[in-house]
């Protein structure tokens, strides 16, 4: 505690730089659901069923029709410049195909450098374009076969989100990049704190001359003040999104906390058999990099691994934050029994004995052994 309280940077990985990361990533993402994408139209039809569309386009909450382009060249530069990710063609004959009871087509092109927002446009022009679609359909069979007769379709398709019924991506993304945030620094802190050690050579004077059970002792000591700030750190993303955005944990809050305490203790056995095995500072600082670093892609969160390489599904299965990820869903959103979610924990706290038990011995020795002290 006194080493924290007289390093700037130490201190500041358990201070205000998880306040920092935790708080841009909630204000980048506390909208909840995105509004107003900008698309650009397209309109070479000039007609009024193209410029109804065009309206109805603007009027659709997730859009912005930010350009009325005159024709796909200069739609392509407004695209490529960033101020729209979709376009809209209209095609000339789109009214006359409608008037002959034909099929117009209507043409979206999207940016699929950024799959998400394009992806969301992509979704609400076409539920624009279904909409519009059905109320001309009404309409001409409306004139042929006279005002109340036309029967709404006998069969029609509703989905319902589960859970998460608003779409919001506050709910969905919050709720796991804080804790993504928080173990990748949690780990790079614990990596520091052993890793000086050896770096410094301060490991014989620290433990060299104990036994083996005081040894233990003064690296759980030494393990203990990062595990209770960063166990407060989840608390405190957890109140933010429970308490002040009003995202009530449907399942055992309480559960959700030893989640968090677990997936720590499963980062703290990784640290110690990555330190132990490599008794270098600087490659274990590496390893957490790159190992805590790829967890959220990897969790199977947001990119689904049921059609990833098996690579990617060992991968998954080989980080503690995985099971956290299920955990958190699991209670957050899904209300599943305790008894469902507790396997997550019992996977976690796998990690931290299997870790322990191979680097923490290692790393004890290497505090009688003068030679693998001072590796950068």
């Amino acid at each position: 505690m006194r080493f924290l309280a007289a390093s700037f940077w130490d201190l500041a990985l358990v201070t205000w730089v998880p306040l920092l990361l935790m708080a841009a990533v909630a204000i980048q993402l506390s909208a909840g659901v995105m509004r107003d994408l900008p698309i650009a139209v397209v309109d070479q039809d000039g007609t009024t069923v193209s410029r109804e569309l065009t309206r109805r386009l603007d009027a659709a909450p997730g859009l912005h029709v930010v350009a009325q382009a005159t024709d796909m060249k200069e739609a392509e530069r407004i695209v490529r410049s960033n101020r729209a990710y979709a376009v809209v063609l209209i095609p000339t004959d789109t009214e006359r195909s409608v008037l002959r009871g034909t099929t117009g087509s209507i043409i979206t092109f999207y940016n699929a450098s950024y799959s998400t927002a394009s992806g969301a446009a992509l979704r609400e022009v076409g539920n624009v374009v279904q909409g519009y679609a059905a109320t001309l359909a009404a309409e001409q069979s409306t004139v042929v076969v006279g005002p109340g007769k036309v029967r709404r379709p006998p069969v029609a398709a509703r989905s319902i989100v589960l859970f998460n019924p608003q779409g919001s991506y506050e709910l969905q993304l919050v709720a796991l990049i804080h804790p993504a945030l928080l173990h990748l620094i949690f780990m790079v802190a614990v990596s520091s704190a052993l890793g000086r050690e050896l770096r410094d050579g301060t490991i014989g004077a620290w433990i060299g001359g104990n036994s083996r059970r005081r040894a233990v002792l003064a690296v759980m000591g030494k393990l203990t003040p990062y595990l209770v700030i960063f166990t407060g750190w989840g608390l405190l993303a957890t109140g933010y999104l429970a308490g002040v955005r009003g995202w009530p944990v449907v399942g055992s809050v309480l559960l959700l906390l030893v989640g968090y305490v677990a997936m720590y203790l499963a980062y703290i056995g990784v640290t110690l058999l990555v330190v132990g095995l490599t008794l270098s500072m600087g490659r274990a600082l590496s390893i957490a990099g790159l190992y805590a670093g790829a967890s959220f892609a990897f969790a199977g969160a947001i990119f689904p691994l049921e059609s990833a390489s098996a690579f990617a599904r060992l991968w998954s299965l080989l980080l503690p934050y995985s099971a956290f990820a299920k955990l958190l869903a699991e209670q957050w959103i899904m209300g599943a029994s305790v008894m469902d979610s507790l396997w997550q924990v019992l996977v976690m706290l796998a990690f931290l004995i299997v870790g322990a038990g191979i680097g923490l011995p290692r790393y004890l020795a290497a505090a009688r052994r003068p030679e693998t002290w001072g590796r950068r």
